[in-house]
């Protein structure tokens, strides 16, 4: 399966990293890695070595939309605020949780950072939704 080569892109500038930098942790050619765009599609596994890159301790709004969110579902109105990743996590699924915004964070973040988030912020959440949460990712992991 391959992906579109946009949403690495996207992927990429969420993270703050570029190509260059993705190839060295990956441990793949720089030049297969650049190839990719003349392509127009990436390899599925490129997608989950890049979801493996630890995410930065922080996150903005933006970084999120332009890995593909959808801008409505942020309770932040400064974009450019930096927010700490289990904050954010936490905040934002108590105010728009669904699948797709799950399957997005377990993306961008990584699925132990999300349900670190959720365990750390247990207090805060209701039980229904921290079930479901797990449920989505166990569901997702059971179909890769």
């Amino acid at each position: 399966m391959k992906i579109d080569h946009s949403l690495f892109e996207s992927m990429l500038n969420a993270k703050d990293i570029n190509k260059k930098t993705f190839a060295q942790y990956a441990q793949i050619p720089y030049y297969t890695v650049a190839g990719w765009k003349k392509s127009g599609k990436v390899p599925a596994y490129a997608m989950v070595l890049l979801q493996n890159i630890p995410s930065p301790k922080t996150v903005t709004a933006k970084q999120l939309i332009d890995a593909g969110m959808p801008r409505a579902i942020f309770w932040n109105n400064d974009l450019s605020k930096a927010v700490p990743n289990d904050i954010f996590i936490v905040s934002t699924l108590k105010r728009a949780y669904n699948d797709f915004v799950v399957k997005k964070f377990v993306e961008f973040f990584g699925e132990d950072t999300v349900l670190a988030a959720l365990m750390k912020h247990r207090d805060k959440l209701s039980d229904k939704l921290i079930h479901s949460v797990m449920t989505h990712t166990n569901n997702t992991l059971a179909s890769a």
